[in-house]
């Protein structure tokens, strides 16, 4: 089971396995209901006949940053404003309520992503998740938008629709700020440093030093990057 965050900086919500489609809920793997089956194959491809009814099959959403990627032939760090304009989502700062970290506005015909000048991002790697997260939104055609909440507020429970969609856009956003095969190749390079290292506690700081390497280079967060490589099978 691989787990599936609701933001880089929160514990799991749900769990989900890559070969049956089952996804488990963080509260306690209970069963779905049927209006939430309805509303998650409503937004989801359908599941491959033998799956178990009551989970989904994993978003392509990775797989459409990945063509996004492919489309521009952007290097690592992604600009991924760059990539917002010319998809036609201009970014735009501006006020927004207390907590709200960014957005999206206007019609279908015409969307901005929107950051919020008033808050105070922690760093740089904070606000290019935000950007890539409402930019999935976005790309991924999300009806139920919401703007992105601080990861400081009390988390709250959010409707079954949204939660899937908030999923689907993290999916995005991890891919096309840490391609996967530029992460394995990146790690591929760094290795040798874990590899070296004897004990635990050696082997723990080597990990650390490898984390921080890659979040340098891939400008995420050592939170994100930890999260990501944990994705991918490559630490634990």
């Amino acid at each position: 089971m691989s787990p599936r965050f609701a933001s880089e900086c929160e514990p799991p919500v749900a769990w989900a396995c890559p070969n049956c489609g089952l996804l488990q809920l963080e509260s306690g793997g209970r069963p779905f209901t049927t209006e939430e089956q309805m509303a998650i194959h409503a937004m989801a491809p359908v599941v491959p006949a033998g799956r178990h009814a009551r989970g989904a099959r994993p978003s392509d959403a990775a797989a459409q940053a990945r063509e996004v990627l492919e489309a521009f032939g952007m290097e690592i760090p992604v600009d991924v404003e760059a990539i917002a304009e010319r998809l036609g989502y201009p970014v735009r700062w501006r006020a927004m309520p207390e907590g709200y970290r960014g957005g999206i506005e206007g019609d279908a015909g015409h969307r901005v992503l929107v950051l919020n000048r008033d808050h105070p991002y922690r760093s740089d790697a904070e606000r290019r998740w935000v950007l890539a997260e409402e930019l999935a939104h976005a790309v991924l055609g999300h009806t139920t938008l919401a703007a992105s909440e601080s990861a400081s507020r009390e988390p709250k429970m959010m409707e079954d629709s949204r939660r899937a969609s908030e999923i689907d856009a993290r999916s995005f956003a991890a891919e096309l700020l840490m391609p996967a095969a530029e992460v394995r190749r990146t790690y591929a390079r760094e290795q040798s440093i874990i590899l070296r290292a004897l004990g635990s506690e050696e082997r723990a700081q080597a990990v650390k030093t490898v984390v921080a390497d890659l979040a340098r280079e891939f400008r995420v967060s050592q939170q994100a990057m930890r999260i990501r490589l944990g994705q991918l099978g490559l630490i634990i």
